[in-house]
């Protein structure tokens, strides 16, 4: 009896760490696209990046980390209506896959409005107590 309360108690302790993660992941992917398209904060972006960290745009355009920063300060566009959609997490170990959309109204430089939704798939892995973006990948969805 002892030994099924005991597994019992282990088996709790799991799903509430699994549930604590979860909304850690969610967290750490609504920062991030808020550093990115909503206040452009590259200080909140190099905390949450692996220093490996692969960024692939919707438009196949791969980066490296310091490309990647460099080109959220040189981006002129501004986004409107963020929202985050957090879909799918896959844990395994230290990594965690998450998908989600990203849906919102961006401004072109020339005043040009126009309608933005990506699919977007994110990487992360624990690199000592915190979680690191190590890859992204986005690719554009019908409006």
């Amino acid at each position: 009896m002892k030994k099924i309360l005991a597994l019992l108690v282990l088996v709790v302790i799991a799903v509430a760490s699994k549930a604590q993660d979860d909304k850690l992941i969610a967290s750490q992917v609504q920062a991030f696209n808020k550093a990115i398209f909503i206040v452009k904060d590259t200080s909140v972006l190099s905390q949450l990046l692996a220093t490996e960290v692969t960024y692939g745009h919707s438009g196949g355009k791969v980066e490296t980390r310091a490309e990647m920063l460099k080109g959220v300060m040189d981006d002129t566009k501004v986004y409107s209506d963020v929202k985050t959609e957090v879909g799918t997490m896959v844990f395994n170990g230290k990594t965690v896959a998450v998908r989600h959309i990203i849906s919102a109204t961006q401004k072109e430089a020339d005043g040009k409005v126009s309608p933005l939704k990506l699919q977007v798939l994110q990487v992360w892995v624990k690199e000592k107590k915190a979680w690191k973006l190590l890859a992204r990948q986005a690719v554009k969805l019908a409006v």
